[in-house]
């Protein structure tokens, strides 16, 4: 009996030891590499809203950072730094020597991070809503946004917008956002501001890198993130008329769309 081909749909799991941790990670689907890396609200199972739309000519690789989802933090080193080098890991895990890397706001940080360090290793970069190589004082910012009070069908990545027309999704949100032993989110924040991102590293980034913004973004405004992209060589801005900061989440389709329109040139 021959094998069916690969349709998409088969999810592979590894659980990588690396740096006194265990890294989870999925890959669904064959063909070029797409990493995906998850914001300080998120993990592996927030790209849901993605997987299945790029798995289609892709392999789509979903992990978790230390702390989230399935990851441990038993160490009590977790960051930016650590993420980076988790990632060679996970790469590794998966028999890939390149791939196109995808970071949303704090996972844009880490892509950043990894595509600097491991040029090698990158086809290229998107840069999703995010503070990353931005004014650290806007980083450091965020904190104040933080609620002090949890509601279950809110979050504060969220647009209220969202939240009001999609409850249930909002709700989902959260539940997706409360697995694992997360880092403070104090901790997290200062470990994106510290990470400098000088003139002359971003100069010598080669990839093709896409950077997309949402027009009503109030954590990671376009005009900041405008401003990183011009600091880049082969850098692409778009902005998603209207979105806000969880686009990907909230105009699954419009992210979608951009994205992949990018990857089939990069």
């Amino acid at each position: 009996m021959g094998v069916a081909p690969d349709d998409g749909r088969e999810r592979r799991t590894r659980t990588i030891s690396h740096g006194g941790e265990q890294i989870y990670a999925e890959a669904t689907g064959s063909g070029p590499v797409v990493v995906f890396c998850h914001g300080l609200g998120g993990n592996h199972a927030i790209w849901w809203r993605q997987v299945d739309a790029f798995a289609r000519d892709h392999t789509v690789i979903t992990w978790d950072q230390r702390g989230f989802g399935n990851s441990t933090a038993s160490t009590g080193q977790a960051g930016i730094e650590e993420a980076a080098d988790d990632l060679v890991a996970v790469l590794k895990a998966f028999g890939v020597d390149q791939a196109h890397l995808v970071g949303q706001s704090m996972g844009a940080f880490v892509a950043l991070r990894f595509a600097l360090r491991y040029p090698r290793l990158v086809s290229s970069l998107v840069l999703s809503t995010t503070l990353a190589a931005a004014d650290p004082a806007l980083t450091r910012g965020l904190l104040a946004a933080v609620p002090q009070r949890q509601l279950r069908d809110r979050h504060a990545v969220l647009s209220e917008q969202f939240a009001d027309g999609n409850p249930e999704l909002a709700v989902l949100y959260n539940q997706i956002s409360s697995f694992g032993t997360k880092p403070p989110i104090a901790a997290m924040l200062e470990s994106m501001a510290t990470e400098v991102f000088s003139d002359r590293d971003l100069g010598v980034l080669e990839c093709p890198v896409l950077c997309v913004a949402a027009e009503r973004d109030r954590f990671c405004p376009p005009d900041a993130m405008q401003a990183v992209a011009a600091r880049l060589p082969r850098a692409k801005f778009v902005v998603l008329a209207g979105a806000e900061h969880s686009a990907y989440y909230e105009r699954p389709h419009e992210w979608n769309s951009a994205v992949l329109e990018f990857l089939a040139i990069a």
